[in-house]
């Protein structure tokens, strides 16, 4: 055998082993039994216990005293920017897209007033979607010389570990190659928990991406603060000197039936299998709002509810920030029509909401029905049982957008429909 033969062959047999590795590594997507909770799911008592561990812990039902959905930056934003400012103790900002724009630099500056009036503020950002060692750092770095504990989520399994920007170290974490922390939640005085799919971007405040964030508040909020502190103790950030007071007794505990549910690279997938399920529970209504409906599982799924009778609709937007995940879906809609599913197109503006309506239940949060987001990427979602939050969603929401918008069409033109064939099949990737 010559010399060339011997190279070629090896050569071969470290291209494949790379693809294995890239494959296990990157795009597979683990799945382990994660819903319903387990007998011994975290409770909003055993909340604060659980945040010092710093693993991601898994939820019981717990209860909503209430559940406010507003659409449009316009509407939330201000909103939001009104509780922070209202806080006397405590704010704490999860976020994949934090940017230097005029709505992240608003943030940045009131929260240094607010360390400046002795409130403790925590932050984990994502380093893909915020840029902390990029665009944003400065924006990042004057926020930590004012006093803010800042961690960072790195897709990469070599990352920086430790409060940002000078107190970190190199880590290493198997299994993370690939894997953003997609979650956007504020907990504020351990009172309040806001979340949903919009960064602090300003995209969201103008108009052009279309999206909800939710105020919750009652015994769940604990909960929501035991996810940020164990995500944050897991980034390397320091515990806090009294957890006591991050974790309040709520005035109102409230009565609505309600559950945090997350995803964490690796396996734990207990926000897509709740989602999944309810799909599967619809037996009247079915409205989904989401921008990459992607995955076919879950598409199966929505197939099979129109099948037995259910009045299914989905609304995503007529032209899609991600062009091969909007061709995807397109190839399918023969397939949803036939089978008597409404798909609605909003024209405009990008649909970047994460809201399923399944008869009296509906869930929320940062949960995108693809590969990446249902089995990858780190993701946190609400889901509540309560016709009057259902109907709140279908009225805010649903309701005046599939007034605006328009019955979808499957695409016309060879082209148009080889471009969704391809983008079909290649969803396991998007």
């Amino acid at each position: 055998m010559s010399r060339s033969t011997t190279r070629g062959r090896w050569a071969l047999a470290l291209l494949g082993a790379s693809l294995v590795w890239f494959y296990r590594r990157v795009l597979s997507t683990p799945q382990r039994a994660s819903w319903p909770p387990p007998a011994d799911a975290i409770t909003p008592a055993g909340a604060e216990a659980a945040a010092s561990r710093g693993a991601s812990p898994q939820f019981a039902w717990a209860t909503a005293a209430t559940i406010e959905p507003w659409v449009e930056g316009e509407s939330f934003f201000p909103r939001i920017f009104a509780d922070v400012e209202a806080a006397g103790s405590s704010v704490h900002i999860l976020m994949f897209g934090w940017r230097e724009g005029a709505v992240g630099m608003r943030m940045a500056e009131l929260l240094r007033r607010k360390l400046a009036a002795g409130v403790e503020v925590r932050v984990l950002v994502d380093r893909l979607g915020s840029r902390p060692y990029g665009a944003a750092r400065a924006m990042f770095t004057e926020l930590a010389a004012a006093g803010a504990e800042i961690v960072v989520s790195d897709f990469s399994p070599l990352d920086r570990s430790g409060l940002f920007p000078d107190r970190q170290r190199w880590a290493w974490r198997d299994g993370e190659l690939g894997r953003v922390d997609h979650r956007k939640l504020y907990v504020v005085d351990g009172a309040i928990a806001w979340t949903g799919g919009a960064g602090l971007e300003d995209h969201f405040e103008d108009g052009s991406f279309h999206d909800v964030m939710v105020r919750v508040t009652g015994d769940v909020v604990r909960q929501a603060q035991a996810a940020f502190l164990a995500a944050f103790r897991n980034r390397g950030g320091p515990p806090p000197a009294n957890s006591a007071r991050l974790f309040p007794e709520p005035g109102d505990p409230g009565t609505t039936p309600v559950a945090l549910a997350q995803v964490v690279p690796g396996g734990m997938v207990a926000a897509s299998q709740a989602i999944l399920e309810q799909i599967d529970s619809a037996r009247e209504r079915l409205d989904i709002a989401n921008p990459y409906l992607t995955d076919k599982g879950a598409i199966g799924r929505i197939l099979a509810a129109a099948r037995r009778g259910v009045k299914v609709r989905v609304l995503v937007s007529e032209r899609s920030n991600n062009a091969q995940a909007g061709a995807a879906l397109r190839h399918r809609y023969g397939e949803l029509a036939d089978a008597g599913v409404e798909v609605w197109e909003l024209p405009g503006t990008v649909v970047h909401a994460k809201v399923v309506v399944a008869d009296d239940v509906v869930s929320f949060g940062t949960l995108n029905l693809d590969a990446w987001a249902l089995y990858r990427n780190a993701e946190l979602v609400l889901i509540a049982k309560s016709r009057e939050a259902a109907e709140l969603f279908e009225e805010r929401l649903f309701e005046p957008d599939l007034a605006r918008a328009r019955r979808a069409e499957p695409a016309a033109g060879t082209r148009a429909r080889l471009q969704c064939w391809v983008a079909d099949k290649l969803t396991f990737f998007l």
